[in-house]
């Protein structure tokens, strides 16, 4: 008597590949999302953090220090876009903090004013507040404020509905080739 040996069929294995096909077409677009809503809370922790570290080198050295958009890592630019990156620069133009591009998906504006953050030698950061929304572009609930007070003490804010929507529909930007 031969053995009886227990397989699966084509169809059995077709409809079950349909099934995890199925499941993950709606599940990839939710862990997009999930994924973009990390990257966005990375990019506010690390501008935070680079405002921090800026304001503290400018009280420990005595000297002016500055926190700005830049195209190419190297110098400030008033034109230049937040979410290409920016730098951290002293006095004399040391250039001794670079952060990258933000992922192309998401988009980091600036309220009208001031195009750079100074901090003076006594940790302040003169002149009004300065005000850069972060958001995933395309989706306004996403954004989130980071303030920088006259006192140089930044903070992260839920923003307006303007600032929420205009920082949602910031062009999209093509990422620099390395």
């Amino acid at each position: 008597m031969r053995p009886l040996i227990r397989a699966f069929t084509l169809l059995e294995t077709l409809v079950v590949l349909a099934l995890v096909a199925l499941v993950l077409g709606f599940a990839l677009p939710a862990l997009d999302e999930a994924i973009a809503r990390h990257r966005l809370r990375a990019a506010a922790g690390a501008l935070l953090d680079t405002l921090d570290r800026a304001r503290a080198r400018a009280v420990w050295h005595g000297r002016d220090v500055t926190v700005c958009a830049s195209d190419d890592g190297h110098v400030c630019s008033s034109t230049a876009d937040w979410g290409r990156g920016w730098i951290t620069i002293d006095e004399d133009r040391h250039v001794f903090d670079r952060q990258p591009a933000l992922h192309p998906r998401l988009a980091a504006t600036r309220r009208v004013g001031r195009h750079a953050i100074d901090f003076a030698p006594n940790g302040t950061s003169q002149a009004r507040n300065q005000t850069l929304i972060l958001c995933v572009r395309g989706r306004p609930a996403t954004a989130t404020s980071i303030v920088i007070g006259n006192a140089g003490l930044a903070h992260r804010e839920r923003p307006g509905a303007d600032d929420a929507r205009g920082c949602a529909a910031a062009p999209s930007r093509k990422r620099k080739e390395a």
